[in-house]
């Protein structure tokens, strides 16, 4: 059987629950899960306020950043920074307790973003959050060398059936901020390609087959970094409003320097497990400074020079 006759014929596709259980059993066997009722009305509401004039602000400054695929589409980078409602969702017990199903316990933030596929936003091309991933190799294959990794030109890495693939080392949450639909852009999902052991292949049109993740704002999907997935196109007249809260392994780089961009007030307030979550925990001797003794990098403090 086909990969893409997998993707286009599973026995059901995950529907929104608030089942922790058949979630867990969703990410595992699908790649992604589909989870409701996460937040209240109250914070949909302040979330489809927030993200759209923090994003026109960030605009008006010069700070606008394109997605891949749509120069129609917004990125709003670091939002920590940019409001409670935000820290709340990194936060979350339910999605803390989801990314640990699929990382363990120990685990970074990577990113907290808005995605804004505004209306004529083009189609992204399939990829996954860990394409920095080197692929397993047969004693004696060419391996892919870590350096020269990049998103979208590293090919079809394909990996023989039956043979170990990559563990998965990253993953997302997609918080749907207004309702994601087939026509408006909600992201495409390739369900159980996290188990494919290769990249994409990032054409546009896509060669595979791929479903929209659609539901009501408010509703939250996990999704397996191994997973294939893009934004859709937008042919409404309305924007899509998404914010993605990204989490990766301890020994792994996060696409946000939290150490270094977080505010100070965030910090000074954080408890011991958002500082860990924002890397200002040392990892088993990873992150350290120069005292042996240290638990948490701190700012401000004088490093130890030459004695």
């Amino acid at each position: 059987m086909t990969k893409t006759s997998r993707a286009e014929k599973p026995e059901r596709l995950p529907a929104a629950t608030t089942d922790l259980q058949q979630a867990k059993s969703d990410l595992d066997q699908f790649g992604y899960c589909m989870l409701s009722n996460l937040l209240t009305n109250q914070q949909v509401k302040m979330l489809q306020e927030r993200v759209p004039r923090q994003a026109k602000a960030e605009e008006e400054r010069g700070l606008h950043d394109q997605a891949q695929g749509s120069a129609t589409s917004q990125y709003v980078y670091m939002l920590i920074n940019k409001g409670d409602i935000f820290l709340d969702l990194v936060q979350h017990p339910v999605i803390l307790e989801m990314i640990e199903h699929v990382l363990g316990p120990e685990f970074l933030l990577s990113a907290s973003d808005a995605i804004i596929a505004k209306p004529g936003g083009g189609l992204m091309p399939l990829h996954t959050d860990q394409w920095w991933m080197p692929p397993p190799a047969a004693e004696g294959a060419a391996q892919v060398r870590v350096g020269a990794i990049k998103r979208f030109n590293r090919g079809s890495t394909k990996t023989e059936p039956g043979k170990s693939i990559s563990a998965a080392a990253c993953a997302n949450v997609m918080w749907m901020v207004s309702d994601f639909t087939e026509e408006n852009g909600g992201t495409r999902l390739v369900p159980r390609s996290h188990l494919y052991g290769e990249q994409p292949d990032p054409s546009v049109p896509h060669k595979v087959k791929s479903i929209a993740g659609a539901g009501p704002a408010g509703t939250a999907v996990v999704f397996d970094g191994r997973l294939w997935h893009a934004t859709g196109s937008n042919v409404t007249k309305d924007a899509r409003l998404g914010v993605i809260t990204a989490y990766c392994g301890p020994q792994y780089r996060p696409m946000e320097n939290y150490p270094l961009g977080a505010r100070d007030d965030i910090v000074k307030s954080a408890s011991p497990r958002l500082l860990s979550l924002l890397g200002f925990k040392i990892w088993d001797g990873y992150g350290k400074l120069d005292d042996p003794n240290e638990k948490f990098i701190a700012r401000g403090r004088t490093p130890v020079g030459e004695l």
